[in-house]
């Protein structure tokens, strides 16, 4: 009995550390980089304040993700593996609580970066990028890219932060409203489904490419 009780122990260490790593991964790929552009982190990102609300945002943010594209999956299967209405409210719930611990980060992150001065030498490097080769070098998607240029070609990566926080408050008001109606066991229009999805989608890959942009940056040695 005692090992039984050691090995399952052993087993939630090892999920604990497994979840630990993947948060942190995770974070490497929802704006990234951008506590560089701040003078707290001079041309670093170590012990910035602005990058771990960066981090720890990012990974509220796709720990939600996680539980939408959840209810995405039972949504989708609902026609040939039946559709629980409990189990559907359960994920919705847990989504919609990650989402605002991440929304309440953003907040302390937006707060933080108004209140701290740009790093200018960051600033000269994110200027001289020239957007459109860096695009069409990486294949992005054209439409979602010129959003974050139209950020960072002009310096404002506070901006970039607001534009985020504002997209997670959108798809928690399409989270709640879906959860209004599966309260009441049905579910609601397709439209606002597809939208919840390719808002998501789109979130993500701002967050992405926003990431992408600081990792190519020069750094000072």
């Amino acid at each position: 009995m005692k090992k039984i009780k050691t090995q399952v122990y052993l087993k939630w260490v090892i999920a604990l550390i497994f979840l630990v790593v993947n948060f942190n991964l995770y974070s490497y790929i929802c704006l990234n980089g951008g506590g560089r552009g701040y003078v707290d982190g001079g041309d670093s990102i170590a012990n910035n304040t602005i990058e771990a609300y960066i981090i720890d945002g990012a990974g509220f943010y796709l720990a939600a993700k996680a539980d939408i594209e959840t209810l995405l999956n039972l949504i989708e299967l609902k026609d040939s593996q039946g559709l629980g209405y409990k189990g559907l409210n359960v994920v919705e719930d847990n989504a919609v609580a990650k989402l605002k611990n991440a929304i309440a980060m953003y907040e302390k992150l937006i707060k933080e970066a108004e209140s701290t001065p740009y790093n200018e030498d960051v600033q000269a490097k994110l200027k001289a990028i020239d957007y459109e080769i860096f695009m069409l070098s990486n294949g992005l998607n054209k439409v979602v890219f010129d959003a974050v240029s139209g950020f960072l070609k002009d310096g404002d990566i506070t901006g970039c932060f607001k534009k985020i926080q504002a997209d997670m408050k959108n798809i928690l008001g399409m989270l709640q409203t879906i959860n209004g109606e599966t309260t009441l066991n049905r579910l609601p229009d397709l439209s606002i489904i597809w939208r919840l999805n390719e808002t998501c989608c789109e979130t993500s890959l701002f967050g992405s490419y926003v990431a992408r942009v600081f990792n190519a940056l020069p750094t000072n040695r």
